[in-house]
């Protein structure tokens, strides 16, 4: 058989050839395998007599080259009781006339294995239309077997149930011999022993069980303890990174309103003594202080909090597959966002991961992240982020936006024209300190309009996010990002109507309170989705670096 090298490649070394041998008294069962598309029609097909792998490696027996089929997807092992299916912990499961396959299953051919989401699949029957029995022919050169002797027992006839009683019975009978009292004493002997045998396993077992059912009981407690510990010192952090925020921006305020008294008095508008204005600076100088002393407990916390996670991820059992692997990356990045990592519901990693199947079907992503790495934006975007006391993955969201395009003009709308990689609406923009230009009206590029800075735009979509961030979405990320996308001023009367604290205020809480719009819904899941894929592109087959490592690389 020919192979289709880039479909269906076959077994690496085939299938010896029949030859005719009448002398042959057992032949092994060959199977016939047969590729098939999803209109059933067959790709490919072949003998095969051996157990042999399945997969999108080359290293297997028979390569699929499909994405959706995993590297090493599943085995068929041949068996004294026939051949058997092994999934080899593959992404998208094995499934034997749609019903999948837990660990391994005995086949039953004919068969048709399905491998998960591929459009490919297997159907497996057996070539040998009958077994040759051993016949007498068979023997026909051979010498004639030897006949065995009966032998009768001189004295009597004994039934089975006779001859039970008379070896395992507890009395000796009058009749017995030295033979049948040996073997007596042979089996009493074996009795106390298997007895004493019995007794150990059952204590072994005994206390074994104990120790298991002790272990497993202190595994379960302790692991909701740690979690509890956790989710608590979680929130602590949360509610002292809500109160850090809101005294940054306190502070900010109370800076430009120094500022402007000396202007003023710089001007002679208002005279101002002195002593006054060195009484503010020092109450300046203490705030900067105390936060500067809170962010160091926050650090400690988060540390506390860290060693939490890691006895968490001790305590449970886990194993390193792709699924798993992705679970961990997405939890990570909800956490960088700001949410509970150990509150994600399942219903939110399906969704990421759904939507990460959007970006890959799309162009959209690898162009965006080609213009953020030619105009240099990360290192302005994370240093923004950061001086506002940001998640770094919020960089995610100009990516959304205007895919780093800071030529970007959105439509037009009620409320006005978005333009620039941030997408401000000139009113917006205003309270940030962009100005708009002469074309804010218009959909147009516009140089004399702030909105198009990038730089500039960078900085006012950090406070704008900062703001939101420590005024109303109590340091939840995602309800950032929602809040971002819907308008601020729409969003807060649903927002101002959940309790006043981080842990009834997230974005889990959100979206089980309220219906949001599809299109905000859209806009939060492709950027967490976006964050995720940037943590590890080439495992989602995207080809350029994780942005956030490649700006920590530069940078050193």
């Amino acid at each position: 058989m020919e192979d289709d090298k880039t479909i269906f490649m076959g077994l690496k070394a085939g299938a010896a050839p029949e030859t005719q041998d009448r002398t042959i008294m057992f032949r092994p069962e060959v199977l016939v395998v047969r590729l098939l598309d999803i209109h059933g029609n067959v790709v490919s097909s072949l003998n095969v007599e051996n157990s042999f792998s399945v997969g999108r490696a080359a290293d297997n027996s028979i390569v699929i080259d499909d994405q959706a089929v995993s590297r090493h997807h599943f085995e068929v092992r041949r068996a004294h009781d026939g051949w058997w299916l092994y999934d080899l912990n593959s992404t998208h499961g094995v499934y034997l006339d749609k019903v999948r396959v837990p660990t391994k299953a005995r086949l039953e051919l004919p068969v048709v294995i399905s491998l998960g989401i591929s459009a490919f699949t297997l159907a497996i029957e057996s070539a040998n239309a009958s077994k040759p029995a051993i016949s007498q022919t068979a023997h026909s050169n051979q010498e004639p077997m030897p006949q065995v002797a009966q032998i009768s027992h001189p004295k009597q006839n004994l039934s089975s149930d006779a001859i039970k009683n008379r070896f395992l019975s507890d009395e000796e009978a009058d009749d017995m011999g030295d033979y049948t009292r040996m073997v007596r004493s042979i089996i009493r002997e074996d009795r106390t022993v298997r007895t004493k045998n019995y007794k150990k396993l059952i204590w072994s077992l005994g206390v074994l069980f104990v120790l298991v059912g002790g272990l497993a009981c202190y595994q379960y407690f302790a692991l909701n303890n740690a979690r509890e510990l956790a989710m608590n010192m979680f929130y602590d952090i949360k509610t002292l990174e809500v109160s850090l925020s809101q005294a940054d921006i306190r502070l900010e305020e109370n800076v430009e309103s120094l500022a402007k008294v000396f202007d003023d008095v710089k001007d002679e508008k208002f005279r101002v003594s002195q002593e006054r204005i060195k009484a503010e600076q020092a109450k300046i100088q203490e705030e900067k202080q105390r936060l500067a002393q809170e962010r160091q407990k926050l650090q400690l916390m988060k540390a506390k909090y860290q060693q939490y996670l890691e006895k968490i991820n001790f305590l449970r059992l886990s194993f390193p597959t792709d699924e798993q692997y992705e679970r961990e990356l997405i939890t990570r990045v909800s956490r960088g966002f700001g949410e509970s990592e150990l509150e994600v519901p399942e219903d939110f990693i399906l969704q990421v991961k759904k939507y990460i199947k959007y970006w890959q079907d799309s162009s959209r992503m690898q162009l965006a992240i080609k213009n953020l790495q030619d105009n240099q934006y990360a290192p302005l975007v994370l240093a923004a982020l950061e001086k506002e006391g940001l998640p770094a993955y919020f960089m995610y969201l100009p990516l959304q936006e205007s895919n780093y395009d800071n030529k970007a003009v959105g439509p037009e709308t009620r409320f006005g024209i978005a333009k620039g990689a941030w997408q401000f609406l000139a009113t917006t923009g205003q309270e940030y300190g962009l100005v708009p230009g002469p074309l804010a009206n218009a959909r147009e590029y516009d140089e004399q309009d702030s909105r198009f800075n990038f730089a500039l735009a960078t900085q006012a979509g950090a406070k704008y996010l900062k703001y939101i961030y420590g005024k109303q979405a109590q340091a939840s990320g995602l309800l950032v990002m929602a809040s971002y996308n819907y308008g601020h001023n729409k969003v807060r009367s649903m927002v101002e109507k959940m309790p006043d604290n981080p842990r009834d205020r997230n974005f889990w809480k959100f979206i089980q309170q309220y219906e949001i719009p599809a299109e905000t819904y859209d806009y939060v899941f492709y950027i967490v989705s976006a964050a995720v894929i940037g943590e590890d592109p080439k495992h989602f087959g995207f080809n350029f670096q994780p942005p956030l490592l490649e700006v920590a690389q530069m940078a050193k």
